[in-house]
């Protein structure tokens, strides 16, 4: 009966992590399987796969392994061609494309013609008790836009477990220093659906840059968009300096913003001037087309900085935006 027991015991403690392996390759079969139906759905059958990243953002080495895994699934089955994931990751850097989203759609599309590309494919992963959750999305390199999803939870043991860190116990607290002074904030505007902040006003040749920073404040997508003409810049003097429309025909007044829930996008405008900076502190003047077309924003006391300036961005003046009815 002992020797019984321990025969048990042991064909216990190899089929163990026996089967974990398996519950981890089902779960990932199953993900390019959902991935390849929606594939093959929408007659498309080259696909890019970018690092997946976590719930904030980032890229990670579990988002790095699980895009890794992903592919090589998708190759296996057979059914769909996968772009080499090194030949990918260098055309994007050689085409300045960052991440998929509406204000880099003209990059996109150009690293897509480049790779013979029909789909991107991204994918974001979140720890749950129960494993992780993986979902991909499929996006169209020209819309940048979903066009298709597949989700999975993949168990945390098996290949996981090494990149997964146990929970350490709590550090005692040390005394903390007193923070030094830091640079005022950026000109700032909140509404009830997102935050938009100026990250920095420069001149570029013929042209000003501003850069913004939009964060959806919400638990649900809002598309953001604004009016081509009615959007632009104004002087202390009143002279007012609009968008440049050829640079500015995939950008957010034309094709409009998607912002995620809890998630930050940024956002360029173009606006022409002539050959001297405009003089003084300049206001940035925003019409919404959506998710309100009757919003005016306005944020004030904008300095324009030239190339040679060491610093750029928004003046050191406190927050002023505020929306108009």
């Amino acid at each position: 009966m002992i020797r019984l027991l321990w025969c048990l015991l042991l064909l216990g403690l190899w089929h163990s992590p026996s089967q974990a392996a398996s519950k981890y390759e089902d779960s990932v079969k199953e993900l390019a399987e959902g991935v390849a139906a929606e594939a093959i759905k929408l007659k498309k059958s080259r696909l890019a796969l970018l690092d997946f990243v976590d719930s904030s953002g980032e890229v990670t080495p579990i988002g790095q392994f699980l895009a890794e895994e992903l592919a090589t699934h998708l190759l296996v089955a057979g059914e769909l061609k996968v772009v080499d994931r090194t030949l990918l990751l260098a055309t994007m850097k050689k085409h300045h494309l960052s991440h998929l989203d509406t204000s880099q759609a003209k990059a996109a599309k150009t690293v897509a013609k480049a790779l013979r590309a029909d789909l991107y494919v991204t994918g974001t992963y979140l720890e749950l008790p129960e494993g992780i959750q993986v979902t991909a999305k499929l996006v169209g390199p020209y819309t940048v836009y979903p066009v298709g999803a597949s989700r999975a939870i993949v168990p945390k043991s098996g290949p996981l477990a090494a990149f997964l860190k146990p929970a350490t116990a709590p550090q005692p607290r040390t005394a903390v220093a007193a923070p030094e002074p830091t640079a005022p904030v950026l000109i700032t505007h909140e509404n009830e659906v997102y935050t938009v902040t100026v990250l920095g006003v420069s001149r570029q040749d013929t042209r000003i840059e501003v850069d913004l920073l939009f964060v959806n404040r919400t638990k649900t997508p809002a598309k953001l968009g604004c009016q081509l003409l009615d959007t632009y810049l104004v002087n202390e003097q009143g002279e007012q300096w609009k968008q440049d429309v050829a640079q500015s025909r995939e950008g957010l007044c034309t094709r409009g913003l998607e912002l995620t829930p809890r998630r930050q996008h940024r956002a360029n405008l173009s606006f022409l001037v002539g050959e001297q900076s405009p003089k003084g502190l300049v206001t940035l003047h925003y019409h919404e087309t959506s998710p309100r077309p009757d919003r005016i924003v306005t944020l004030e006391g904008l300095k324009v900085e030239n190339p040679a300036s060491a610093d750029s961005g928004a003046s050191a003046k406190p927050d002023t935006a505020a929306p108009t009815p």
